[in-house]
């Protein structure tokens, strides 16, 4: 039993190790935009929602990774009569992304993005104490450009556009309206520091 554990203890000990020294885990902070593109509700309706996301990440196998964020942004709505009479839209955002990071030089790094939100419109109405809510899914597909600003790459400026491919969870009986009004692609550009642990 005590061999067990002394190769437990020293197994953890040593991955704790190997891990702090490649940095394997990260913590990000940043600001965002997304913008609505093409012809559909969000992209005519809405203005651009500008606000912050929070991430944590790791890197278990070589140069491939795993990353959980969160998202909020806020916009106006720009047109009444595709949105609705409603007031300050909100859309917030959980992620699950898989990444694979390419070092460019010892100071410069690449890094694809390819994953899966939840996502929700949340709008205040004048009607309805309540609100109103619509929620859906996305896939997502981006890229991230993170630049080592300590000797050591522990703390890197991390920035870089991402799309939002979302669909919505709509009925409506015309077939023209039901697309335009649960498929929506959005554009995301975002910029912040990534602190490695």
């Amino acid at each position: 039993m005590r061999k067990y554990l002394l190769f437990l203890v020293l197994a953890l000990v040593s991955v704790g190790l190997i891990a702090q020294k490649q940095k394997n885990f990260s913590f990000e902070l940043q600001g965002n935009t997304s913008s609505g593109i093409g012809n559909n509700f969000i992209a005519d309706g809405l203005g651009t929602f500008t606000g912050f996301g929070v991430g944590l990440s790791g890197t278990f196998y070589k140069n491939i990774g795993l990353s959980l964020q969160f998202q909020r942004g806020f916009a106006d709505v720009k047109e009444v009569s595709i949105f609705g009479d409603l007031q300050s839209p909100a859309l917030t955002s959980f992620e699950i992304v898989g990444l694979y990071r390419y070092k460019v030089t010892n100071k410069f790094d690449l890094e694809g993005n390819v994953g899966v939100a939840s996502m929700r419109i949340q709008s205040q109405s004048p009607y309805r104490t309540e609100g109103f809510r619509e929620g859906g899914n996305a896939l997502i597909l981006g890229a991230k450009g993170l630049y080592s600003i300590t000797n050591n790459n522990s703390l890197y400026l991390v920035g870089g556009p991402r799309f939002y491919f979302l669909h919505t969870f709509t009925n409506i009986d015309n077939p023209k309206f039901e697309k335009y009004y649960s498929n929506a692609t959005l554009l995301n550009f975002s910029l912040g520091l990534r602190f490695y642990f």
